[in-house]
C-alpha cells in the first residue's frame, strides 16, 4: 500500500500494558485485554470510513526474553492488533517484529533505557518498520 493523503495511524497498547506492571496496585489505571480489543475495534469502526487508509501499529516492548511477564502480555496485545488488522484489511506495522530482529544483535538497553521509550536508534528501527509496511522503496 502506498501512503495516501488523509491516512490515519493508530498505535495504542504500550501504556495499557505498562500500567499493569508499574502500577499493579492501581487497577483503575489498567486497560485489560478485553477492554483493549473492544476500544480498538470501536476506534477502527468509527475511523476507517472517514479515512483513505488506516494503518495499525502493534505495541512493543524492547525485551528479547519472551517469558518476561510484561513482554508476554505485550505480545497478547500485539496479537489483538494483528487480528484486527486482518479483519478490517488495514496495513499493519509490526513494530515488535522489527524490535525483535534488532535484539538479535543488540542488548535492549542500547535501544531504550526503560525498554519502552526508544532512543535515536530505537526510533530508526520503528521508522524503518513503518516505511517498509507502507511500501516505500529504498
Amino acid at each position: 500500500m502506498r501512503l495516501q493523503k488523509g491516512s490515519k495511524l493508530v498505535m495504542i497498547g504500550i501504556n495499557d500494558v505498562w500500567r499493569q506492571y508499574d502500577l499493579p496496585l492501581q487497577p483503575e489505571c489498567h486497560v485489560l485485554l478485553r477492554e483493549y480489543e473492544d476500544t480498538l475495534r470501536h476506534l477502527i469502526q468509527t475511523t476507517q470510513p472517514m479515512t483513505k487508509g488506516l494503518i495499525l501499529v502493534t505495541p512493543y516492548y524492547i525485551e528479547s526474553n519472551l517469558k518476561d511477564p510484561m513482554r508476554a502480555t505485550m505480545d497478547k496485545y500485539g496479537a489483538v492488533m494483528k487480528k484486527l488488522a486482518r479483519e478490517y484489511r488495514t496495513v499493519l506495522v509490526d513494530t515488535q517484529a522489527a524490535i525483535d530482529k534488532a535484539l538479535k544483535a543488540q542488548y535492549p538497553g542500547t535501544l531504550a533505557w526503560d525498554r519502552i521509550h526508544p532512543n535515536q536508534v530505537g526510533h530508526m528501527i520503528l521508522a524503518k518498520a513503518f516505511v517498509d509496511a507502507i511500501g516505500f522503496k529504498w
